[in-house]
């Protein structure tokens, strides 16, 4: 599978036919007052699942066809042909298990490094709820870290100082698809004699000092949910490990921890990949680098449209990152300002995250994380995917670039 590069002129490449009349096929409306008057915007969306799936329709109908045939419904072949396939994009000596979600695979990693009641992991509190999550699913207690001020990352030296002698892991988050600093973060959890944990949901693809995002701690776990950079269609997960025997641990425990011989030693579970969604995955890791240079080149033109202005500000990046943008994230003063100014001219936005995990009533207790709970007030995304015309690409950029010179 290939994608286009950027250029004024309608993409068509084998396999995807015109990528610019998506926007016709799939457009969301917005009605906004101008001159007194309703005027029906055709917006670019957040993100639109259809227009991927329409490109490579018939290859995907075909393996649906061949799951079915071969009756490869549940955990099989097709998915033990993705966990080589994606073990094998991180090089030699990397094992990988396929699960039911990027919650499972937090879950069992967790599991398998045997945390739980009376333990705690130290997690980020500027991340999805899965996260912290998982962490309470053990029985154990998350504990909460703040974030760098400018990269939006766990903020390592506040990491150290959370270690107690009930910390049983710790776990980082690459935010929005860039990395957080690992080597960083690695070095303070090796002086503790505790494991890292990628969590990798957001950022396959995603690169530091040439090493890509997964291969720095004990275990990384990553999410395949459909809006992935690597997206299923439906849920999906997987556990990454140069640690041969934990990765099989996780194999063990997603198939209720059934022996050979029929016996259960110990508590498992029901978290397997389905065939189609194995089916579909290794189709799609086909295509991933094309993916990700695209969405490189569209965040290109966004930083470029909103250069160094003080009104939209976006996330640095950690020296040495490669980013895989799951999401293009900026802080701004007004954000409901910015968000109706956006939806008048015809772009989707959105709020990922309004509550920091340290402050949601399952979690709370009471801490205060001054610069997590300061980005959660600001942060607000725009469309990035690969399938964003050039025609909203430029739409977006536009739109950020006068936003800029208006509040200016």
């Amino acid at each position: 599978m290939t994608l286009p590069h950027q250029t004024p002129k309608p993409y068509v490449t084998t396999g995807m036919g015109n990528v610019n009349s998506f926007s016709r096929r799939t457009a969301s409306v917005h009605i906004c007052k101008k001159d007194g008057k309703d005027r029906i915007l055709h917006m670019v969306p957040m993100y639109d699942l259809k227009r991927e799936y329409l490109a490579d329709r018939q290859r995907y109908l075909d393996l649906f066809d061949g799951v079915c045939t071969d009756a490869a419904f549940s955990d099989g072949k097709y998915v033990r042909a993705f966990e080589s396939a994606f073990a094998a994009r991180f090089g030699d000596g990397f094992f990988a298990a396929a699960l039911g979600s990027g919650t499972d695979a937090l879950f069992l990693t967790l599991t398998a490094l045997d945390v739980g009641p009376g333990d705690e992991v130290i997690v980020p509190s500027a991340t999805f709820t899965a996260t912290p999550g998982a962490v309470k699913m053990t029985g154990a207690r998350p504990v909460f870290a703040d974030c760098d001020p400018d990269t939006w990352q766990i903020d390592p030296a506040h990491v150290s100082s959370l270690i107690t002698g009930r910390t049983k892991a710790a776990i980082g988050v690459h935010l929005y698809g860039n990395p957080f600093d690992a080597p960083a973060l690695r070095r303070i959890t090796d002086a503790a004699g505790i494991p890292l944990i990628e969590d990798c949901a957001q950022s396959f693809g995603a690169e530091l000092n040439g090493v890509r995002t997964g291969c720095f701690g004990a275990a990384a776990c990553f999410s395949f949910y459909p809006t992935k950079n690597l997206g299923a269609f439906g849920e999906g997960g997987a556990v990454l490990s140069r640690d041969r025997a934990l990765a099989e641990r996780v194999g063990f425990l997603k198939k209720h921890a059934k022996t050979e011989d029929g016996d259960h030693p110990v508590l498992g579970y029901n978290m397997r990949m389905s065939g189609l969604q194995g089916a579909f995955l290794c189709r799609k890791l086909e295509g991933t680098d094309a993916f990700l240079a695209r969405k490189r080149a569209i965040a290109g033109q966004y930083l470029a449209a909103v250069g160094d202005s003080p009104v939209l500000v976006p996330q640095a990046l950690v020296p040495g990152s490669l980013p895989s943008y799951h999401l293009f994230v900026l802080k701004t003063d007004d954000r409901e300002a910015f968000r109706r100014f956006m939806a008048d001219r015809g772009v989707e936005t959105a709020v990922q995250y309004p509550v920091p995990c340290h402050l949601q009533g399952v979690f709370a207790d009471g801490s205060r994380l001054p610069v997590t709970e300061e980005l959660f007030r600001r942060a607000v995304s725009v469309p990035i995917y690969p399938y964003l015309t050039d025609a909203e690409t430029a739409s977006v950029a536009d739109a950020l670039q006068a936003y800029c010179r208006e509040r200016q």
